[in-house]
């Protein structure tokens, strides 16, 4: 078992440097198609490994024999710069050399962020947001220090530390007494809007954060 895992073990660190810079495949939307790329990846890897240094490989983790890894005992450090050397950086260059090749030929840089959701949360100071769920109702609310939005791959949500009346064309009303926030699920919104307090702001949330809606 050890065995197999290491042999697949190049793969995975493949799989995975190639994702974070070129993004995931349309073909492999779904787990098995990576993992099947990944063991592919690492079968494909190992055969060039003993080809190129299949008697040293050998030499090393098996020595002179006295136990299946003799040699990794006898050279623990050689044992391990091998290992990383052939588990995760090999790999890894491959994946980067790759990556680089494609972006030089579609002359298109890959942007890591997986979702407009992420994009629109992604180091997001405190602001007001304001949604209309499909249901028609306005929801709306302060996103500070203490709220919570989530990220891929978890299913969209955003958790606001203070909720806002909402008039039914979606303007803020006031505070709502006694607040402790507000949860929605993004399946549920229709429309979600970013708005920034007002610059001549005196009146103070919960947090300590000045806004212009508050009552």
């Amino acid at each position: 078992m050890t065995i197999l895992l290491v042999l697949v073990l190049p793969g995975v660190f493949y799989q995975a440097v190639r994702e974070r810079l070129s993004g995931v495949l349309a073909a492999e939307q779904e787990p098995q198609n990576r993992l099947v790329r990944a063991i592919a990846a690492g079968a494909l890897l190992d055969a060039v490994y003993a080809v190129a240094a299949g008697p040293w490989l050998v030499q090393l983790v098996a020595g002179s024999g006295d136990g299946p890894v003799a040699g990794v005992l006898r050279h623990p450090r050689q044992a391990g710069f091998a290992g990383l050397l052939l588990v995760v950086v090999v790999p890894s260059a491959v994946a980067w050399a790759e990556a680089w090749w494609l972006g030089r030929r579609a002359r298109a840089r890959y942007e890591p962020t997986p979702t407009a959701w992420d994009a629109l949360f992604h180091e997001r100071g405190s602001c007001f947001v304001r949604m209309r769920l499909k249901s028609g109702l306005w929801v709306g609310g302060w996103l500070g220090s203490r709220s919570a939005v989530s990220a891929y791959p978890q299913p969209g949500d955003l958790y606001l530390q203070a909720q806002y009346r909402m008039a039914p064309d979606g303007s803020f009303v006031g505070r709502v007494p006694g607040t402790a926030g507000v949860y929605v699920r993004a399946a549920d919104i229709e429309v979600l809007e970013v708005l920034l307090p007002p610059a001549t702001a005196e009146a103070r949330t919960g947090e300590g954060v000045t806004d212009g809606w508050a009552s």
